[in-house]
């Protein structure tokens, strides 16, 4: 089972870079220390999952075109019961929306990116927020069997395409970061 004290602790030792990422990650910690399960999605807000997935020489991006919100993000999702952490539910989430099975982690657990942010509302559910926590995870596929429900397609994009396909602005600081770590141009 995920413990909120185990994730806070090791979010004290993460660095944000910039004062949006920093308000974003004192929320996450503020959420982990008050919430009795921050991780369940019965609590209105919780505590989310999501992968960066990109090429290992961080040329290109792997994002998914999200059903409900109309627009390119990063595969994720919720955490569930059965995932051991975080980082396992962003991958279990990234191979879940893009089909991809081949997915490494060349900087294992590590936190690559941390935003909240609301979610609107829809048929039984209320607008809430997600704080998500955001992995960098590897890939070379060619080919993906998207999870149709939440899905509509996946592709690969480089850094460039991605920021002007209207990404948000903390999608674009995540997707730079992790160019970075992989030595891309």
């Amino acid at each position: 089972m995920i413990s909120a004290e185990d994730l806070d602790r090791r979010l004290a030792a993460y660095r944000p870079d910039g004062a949006a990422e920093e308000e974003s990650l004192a929320r996450i910690r503020a959420l982990l220390r008050a919430a009795p399960d921050p991780f369940t999605r019965a609590a209105r807000d919780h505590v989310t999952a999501s992968a960066v997935v990109a090429r290992p020489d961080g040329s290109a991006f792997l994002l998914v075109h999200h059903r409900r919100l109309e627009r390119w993000l990063q595969p994720g999702g919720h955490v569930e019961p059965d995932d051991a952490s975080v980082f396992d539910a962003a991958r279990r989430e990234a191979r879940e929306e893009t089909g991809v099975e081949d997915l490494a982690a060349p900087f294992g657990d590590l936190v690559l990116d941390v935003d909240v942010h609301p979610i609107p509302a829809r048929a039984g559910r209320p607008a809430h927020v997600h704080f998500d926590l955001r992995h960098l995870l590897t890939a070379t596929a060619t080919r993906f069997a998207v999870a149709e429900e939440e899905v509509r397609r996946a592709e690969w994009f480089s850094l460039e395409e991605a920021r002007a396909s209207d990404v948000d602005e903390s999608l674009s600081r995540a997707l730079g970061k992790a160019r970075a770590l992989l030595g891309g141009a």
